[in-house]
Parts: structure tokens; sequence; C-alpha cells
């Protein structure tokens, strides 16, 4: 089914995607609304509560550029509406990215770029998008408990060494996700140059962001210095698409 976008990018798609954003943006306005009282309630100031609610909408802005440029990348495959559901509610950036990757590779093809990517891998991404990311919330709503209990323990028996673990799983976590990009160019036969992308990628967004923490701590300037992760993220994007374009 080849124009499958045209029930990606059609009402019934948009009116779904529409009604679980809406009601997550009513539940923003409600905690803001309950906030703004506690706030008031402790004695806060009216224009102090007004600052930060100013500032936090300002240093939103920035460290969202990513998501969205993920959002144009899913766009022209997923459509217009799924993956502004997804990145708008529980989603990140790099797992639904990754998530509708792996799902066009268990299909057959190449990746989410594919040109004959078919409606039933954009059905089985919509589902492996979804189902995927539910068992954080999940895990956190009923077992929250049980988790704290268990790093309390854990962190009673080894409490010095009790930061090196949680850094070491952290460490594992990304050589999970990085491994099979990283590798990309010692895959002999498969990948060619542009097999190197990921890698120059990578030493291309260290490179960023060592140069803007130098130049936060230099200049002094606080917002640089919030900033240096996302803007990183960002020009490390935009090197992929360069090195993309080098090493065809």
């Amino acid at each position: 089914m080849k124009d499958y976008l045209n029930i990606a990018n059609g009402g019934v798609v948009f009116l779904l995607c529409g009604i679980v954003i809406v009601f997550v943006l009513v539940q923003s306005v409600i905690f803001m609304r309950k906030a703004w009282a506690r706030g008031v309630e402790l004695g806060m100031e009216r224009a102090a509560l007004k600052k930060v609610m100013v500032n936090s909408c300002v240093v939103s802005i920035l460290p969202s550029m990513p998501i969205l440029i993920i959002l144009l990348l899913l766009m022209p495959t997923l459509g217009r509406y799924f993956p502004w559901l997804r990145l708008s509610v529980v989603g990140s950036g790099v797992y639904e990215n990754m998530a509708a990757d792996v799902t066009a590779k268990a299909f057959g093809y190449t990746g989410i770029a594919d040109p004959d990517f078919s409606f039933e891998a954009f059905v089985g991404a919509m589902w492996v998008m979804t189902i995927g990311i539910i068992w954080g919330p999940l895990y956190t709503a009923f077992g929250s408990k049980l988790i704290q209990k268990g790093i309390k323990v854990l962190k009673g028996k080894q409490e010095k060494k009790f930061q090196a673990i949680f850094a070491s799983m952290f460490i594992a976590l990304l050589c999970v996700f990085s491994g099979p990009y990283l590798s990309a160019p010692f895959r002999a036969g498969t990948t060619g140059a542009v097999g190197l992308v990921p890698l120059l990628v990578l030493l291309a967004s260290m490179a960023f962001n060592a140069i803007l923490e130098v130049l936060a701590k230099k200049s002094n300037i606080k917002a640089l210095s919030e900033f240096c992760f996302p803007i990183s993220l960002v020009l490390g994007m935009i090197s992929a698409i360069v090195f993309s374009q080098l090493l065809k």
C-alpha cells in the first residue's frame, strides 16, 4: 500500500492524535495553575512567580530544537501527526527515531528513510513506538516504592560504590544505543563510506561541546553554559547532513 501517507496525514489520525495532545495540554495548564496557587499560598510574590514562568518558557525553547529536527526527519515517513503525538507526550527524540528505525529494519528495509517504506511497516512502527515507551510510566506508577526500596538497600550495602554502579549502568545503556552506529564503519562491504557518518558525527559533537564549554567559561555567559548540550546536539545533526553529502 504505497499511498499510506494519505491515511497517516488524514483527518482520523489527526483527530486521534489531537485528542491525546489536548488532554496533555489541559493537564499542563491544571498543574501550572495549582503550582501558581501553591506559590501564592506560601507567600511568594506574584512578580517572582511570573518571572519564573516566563524564564522557564524561554529556556525550554533551545533544548527543544533537537526534538523539532527529529520531528521533521520522521514526518516524511510517518506522516505529520503521529510523530507530533509521540514527541509531545511521553517519547523522546532519541527513542522515537531509534524505535522507528529498528522497526523498519525488522521489515527488511534499510531504515526509516527507505523509499520503499510500506503501510505495514508504518503500522508496525506505530505499535513499537507506542508500546515500547509505556513501561517506564507503568514501572514508576506501580513499582516506584519497590524501586526506591531496592535503591536504599543497594546504597546501604554498597554506599561507597553507589555512584560508580549507576555511572556504569548509564555508560552500558549508552553503549547499547550507540554501539550499532559506531560499529558501522567496520562492517566492510555493507555500509561503505557512509558508514563513517555516525562516528564522524560523534567526534564532531564532542568537539562542538568542548569548544562551547571553553567559550562559556572564558566569557562567563551563564546561558551559554546551560545550553552547551542542546546546541551541540543541533550542530551534530547539521554535521550529519554535511558528512552524508560529502561521503556519498
